[in-house]
């Protein structure tokens, strides 16, 4: 079966994404984790970006099981989830040795932290109930994902909260690692765009494979699955991997000690 424009998307998204992915590990495994967790996260949305580009490919090329379909859909919106605890790593490496060690700035980080991942569970069980996996539980499925896409949407506000607060603190940090705070802030747009596009995205249609789609016009032009690939491109791929992108140069190139 050829590829439709889904599918070459997924096979661009492999390539780019493979060498952000190798230097995120790259960079974990020679820090061992001593600046945060923010390369570790980054490094794990790239990988989940590779894995459903590779799912989805598989899918389309064989045709053997339809459920790699389902898999491939889920780990769209779930791979989300990694690149908002990556954007809260990267805030906690701007803040070493200054707002990060406030013993409450980190309980709040860690709050947002658990509640991404409640979002991450929430979009996960969603998109498995409302699946032929599970064909009876379809409302439950699209409440949830609905659900999961709300959260998201409440960590990036908080997120946005965050920066500015530990904005506040710009004058207390090294130049470079004021340089990787400026660069979080460069990428949150991009970030809210994608989080945008995720919550019209769930209300599309109540299953994951976009039938039946919602009778909104542009709502249904949202779904990522059978919408207009137009918008799931440049709202959903382009998006996030611009945020990745950012993160990486913010937290490299432009984060590096001058003396």
């Amino acid at each position: 079966m050829p590829l439709d424009e889904r599918g070459k998307i997924a096979a661009a998204q492999i390539a780019f994404y493979a060498p952000i992915a190798g230097l995120a590990l790259y960079l974990v495994f020679r820090y061992a984790l001593r600046r945060d967790a923010g390369w570790l996260f980054l490094s794990l949305f790239s990988l989940t970006r590779i894995a459903g580009g590779a799912v989805l490919l598989a899918a389309q090329l064989t045709e053997a099981d339809p459920n790699l379909f389902v898999a491939a859909y889920i780990l769209d919106p779930a791979g989300l989830a990694l690149l908002l605890l990556s954007t809260l790593g990267f805030l906690g490496m701007a803040g070493q040795h200054t707002y990060s060690e406030i013993p409450r700035v980190t309980v709040i980080f860690r709050t947002f932290g658990l509640l991404t991942l409640v979002g991450l569970g929430l979009t996960i069980a969603g998109g498995i109930l409302g699946s032929p996996v599970s064909p009876n539980t379809g409302t439950t499925g699209w409440i949830l994902r609905r659900a999961g896409a709300c959260v998201y949407a409440v960590v990036y506000l908080l997120l946005i909260l965050a920066f500015f607060g530990t904005f506040s603190y710009r004058w207390h940090l090294r130049s470079y690692r004021r340089n990787l705070l400026w660069g979080i802030g460069v990428a949150l747009p991009f970030l809210g765009v994608r989080i945008a596009y995720g919550i019209m995205a769930a209300w599309s249609s109540p299953s994951i494979f976009g039938d039946p789609l919602s009778s909104d016009p542009v709502l249904s032009k949202m779904n990522p699955v059978v919408g207009d690939w137009i918008f799931f491109l440049v709202l959903g791929k382009i998006m996030e991997f611009l945020t990745a992108v950012m993160f990486m140069i913010a937290s490299t190139i432009m984060a590096q000690r001058r003396h």
